[in-house]
């Protein structure tokens, strides 16, 4: 049998293909002249759906795979991880591309850290990193990115961000502040044309408001 473990739908194919060569073998070997009679073919497939000790090897080697795959981490939430920027990106993914080329959140991370202030800013990256921390008493090695967007806590987290930076944002400085910083090319990457920056503006600011209703 292939060296399958249970991460696809290949695995169970493995095994029914084992299956189906010893039904084959049994209704060979019960064939005369090429044929088989259909009570002997019922009686096989009896036989097989009973469990011959010819494909217990196959069910104990298949098992130990899952066994295996399933007892991997499988979390990606790495040591070097940056809690706090990843979830001030969170409500910018679906614009990451086209939209916000991934080279310009440089200079994205860069306005967030000015809006914030260094005080705002490193509390708000402490309470990021206490909340993996506890997050990882939980999950352990499992833990995702997913545990951590999904609790209340980084909710709360980007709530207060979002306050702080939308306050900004709406003062007489504020406008320029986010072209300042986000209208400037890195490398091969050209700068972000004004309709693109209205729209990330606008993705922060609906954010923002629906987090706060």
């Amino acid at each position: 049998m292939e060296q399958n473990s249970c991460v696809s739908n290949r695995a169970c194919h493995a095994i029914s293909s084992v299956v189906l060569d010893v039904v084959q073998a049994l209704l060979r070997e019960r064939s005369v002249n090429g044929k088989v009679d259909l009570a002997d073919v019922d009686r096989l497939i009896a036989l097989v759906r009973r469990g011959p000790m010819s494909l217990d090897p196959a069910y104990a080697q298949q098992e130990e795979r899952c066994r295996a795959q399933h007892s991997k981490p499988k979390g990606n939430v790495g040591a070097r991880s940056n809690p706090f920027q990843r979830l001030m990106v969170r409500p910018l993914e679906p614009l990451l591309g086209q939209v916000l080329p991934r080279p310009l959140l440089a200079h994205y991370f860069a306005f967030v850290d000015v809006a914030l202030g260094p005080a705002a800013r490193d509390e708000l990256d402490r309470d990021c990193r206490a909340l993996i921390q506890a997050l990882l008493v939980v999950h352990g090695n499992n833990l995702t990115w997913d545990h951590f967007y999904g609790d209340s806590r980084s909710t709360a987290i980007l709530r207060r961000a979002l306050a702080i930076i939308t306050s900004i944002l709406t003062q007489p400085h504020g406008p320029a502040m986010w072209r300042n910083h986000m209208g400037r090319p890195v490398g091969d990457t050209p700068a972000l044309q004004a309709e693109q920056l209205k729209t990330i503006l606008d993705c922060l600011l609906q954010t923002h408001h629906g987090l706060a209703a």
